[in-house]
């Protein structure tokens, strides 16, 4: 996993830096390429190095992951001041900020999260897609709000997508998991039942045991009660003897 981030992030860098030359100089190359480029190597630039991390302990991860959000927080808290202040460099904080708090910080979220409801969950499949639903809603949701920020294009529609994707996780959440409640309390009633028959025949073999035990007991007082005692045999081979 840290040899893929790793490839991810020079990948990613090399795309992110040949689509801003082209965009923001030579313009060569139509923008339905470089724009797309451009995209996705700001967006795996970041996601990256959280990719090349992810092989690391919960612990270790949990670590990265509060000092990235107390990171980007800052950045985009100085980048907000600084943007109402009117001094320079303030959008570049926030939309700094803002990718490391989606895209690295959320990569990591992301992972501690399918780890921790994949044991909860039948399949793992659906924790990993659940995940992915809050991922991508607040990425989306960040992103829409930098986007409006900047007055860059299709804000409101990037904005709209992350509420609904959101909502639409938090629904698939509470289903999912209410089933999967539902199903969890039925298979412990079920193995509640088997226990308490278990148990039952438990007793009932342990009192035909008994019952068993009792009836040897008593054949052998019988037998012991018939049989000449040892006094008597030993008078009678006394007689003999004479």
């Amino acid at each position: 996993m840290k040899q893929k981030g790793i490839l991810i992030t020079v990948v990613a860098g090399l795309l992110f830096a040949l689509s801003t030359y082209d965009l923001f100089g030579s313009k060569t190359l139509p923008v339905g390429l470089t724009v797309p480029a451009f995209i996705f190597g700001t967006i795996f630039l970041f996601a990256g190095p959280a990719i090349s991390l992810l092989s690391n302990s919960e612990i270790i991860r949990k670590k990265i992951e509060k000092r990235a959000l107390i990171i980007s927080l800052l950045l985009i808290g100085a980048g907000a001041i600084s943007f109402y202040a009117k001094l320079p460099g303030g959008r570049i904080e926030i939309i700094l900020g803002v990718l490391i708090l989606c895209f690295f910080y959320g990569t990591l979220v992301f992972k501690n999260k399918y780890e921790k409801w994949k044991i909860f969950a039948r399949s793992k499949w659906d924790a990993f897609f659940l995940s992915m639903f809050d991922f991508l809603g607040i990425a989306l949701l960040l992103l829409g709000m930098v986007f409006k920020i900047q007055h860059w294009p299709y804000a409101d529609i990037m904005s709209i997508t992350g509420v609904i994707v959101l909502g639409l996780g938090m629904i698939s959440w509470n289903q999912k998991f209410k089933k999967e409640v539902i199903y969890r309390k039925e298979t412990e009633d079920k193995l509640k039942s088997s226990l308490e028959q278990i148990e039952l025949q438990h007793k009932e073999l342990e009192e035909k045991q008994k019952e068993i035990i009792d009836s040897i007991r008593y054949a052998k007082r019988i037998q012991h009660s018939q049989l000449p005692t040892d006094s008597y045999i030993s008078s009678v081979l006394q007689r003999l003897k004479k």
